[in-house]
C-alpha cells in the first residue's frame, strides 16, 4: 500500500477533447444522415449499401455523441491514483476501482499508432463482469487484443502519455514496497 500520508493523484478528464468528439460524432451522424436521405434516389444495391452505412453511421456515432455529452457533465476525475489503487472512470469501458494487491503489473502496448497502459491483474475474470452489456463485451474485446480487460489511454485525460507512466510507475512501485512479490513495469528505455 502507498502510505496514508502521499496525497492521491486526480487527473481530470480533458474536457476539451471530450467536446471534439461530440463535434465529431454530430459530423458522422450528419453524414449518417445523408446517405440515408441519398439512398433513396439510388439504385437497389446502392441504395442497400448506402442505407447500411448511413445506418451504422448513426448507431455508433450517436452512441459516442451520447457518451461525449454524458462525460462532459462528469465532474468526477478521469483516473484516481491514491493508497488503496486506482480508480479508472476514462473511457466508455472503465473498470472504476482497481486494488493495488489486485496488480500484478502495467505495459505499454501500441496498437494503430495508440498508446495504452495495459494493467495486469491477478483476477480479470472480476473485470470483466463490471457493467452493462456493451461494457462486459468491449473488455472482453480488450483482453484479446492485448491480454488483459484494463486498458489506460491519456485520450481523455488532462495529461500526456509519458506522464501518465510515470505517475503509475512510481504510485506502484510504492504499492508493492508492502507486498511480497514485486510486479512489473517497463522502464523508460523499453517504453
Amino acid at each position: 500500500m502507498i502510505p496514508d500520508s502521499l496525497p492521491a493523484v486526480a487527473i481530470p478528464l480533458n474536457k476539451a477533447k471530450i467536446v471534439l468528439l461530440c463535434l465529431g460524432s454530430c459530423a458522422f451522424v450528419g453524414a449518417g444522415i445523408w446517405m440515408w436521405h441519398i439512398a433513396e434516389t439510388a439504385s437497389t444495391l446502392d441504395a442497400i449499401w448506402l442505407t447500411g452505412v448511413g445506418l451504422a453511421n448513426v448507431s455508433f456515432f450517436g452512441l459516442c455523441g451520447v457518451y461525449g455529452l454524458l462525460k462532459l457533465f462528469d465532474f468526477r476525475p478521469g483516473l484516481t491514483i491514491d493508497a488503496e489503487g486506482i480508480v479508472d472512470n476514462s473511457s466508455a469501458v472503465a473498470v472504476g476501482r482497481i486494488p493495488w494487491n489486485d496488480v500484478k503489473g502495467f505495459r505499454i502496448c501500441e496498437i494503430s499508432g495508440q498508446r495504452f497502459v495495459v494493467i495486469e491483474v491477478f483476477n480479470p475474470e472480476s473485470y470483466f463482469k463490471r457493467g452493462g452489456f456493451f461494457a462486459r463485451m468491449m473488455n472482453a474485446a480488450n483482453k484479446d487484443l492485448t491480454g488483459s480487460p484494463i486498458n489506460i489511454s491519456s485520450n481523455s485525460l488532462a495529461v500526456n502519455f509519458d506522464e501518465l507512466v510515470r505517475l503509475l510507475a512510481e504510485a506502484f512501485a510504492r504499492s508493492t514496497l508492502s507486498r511480497p512479490t514485486k510486479g512489473n513495469f517497463p522502464s523508460e528505455a523499453e517504453a
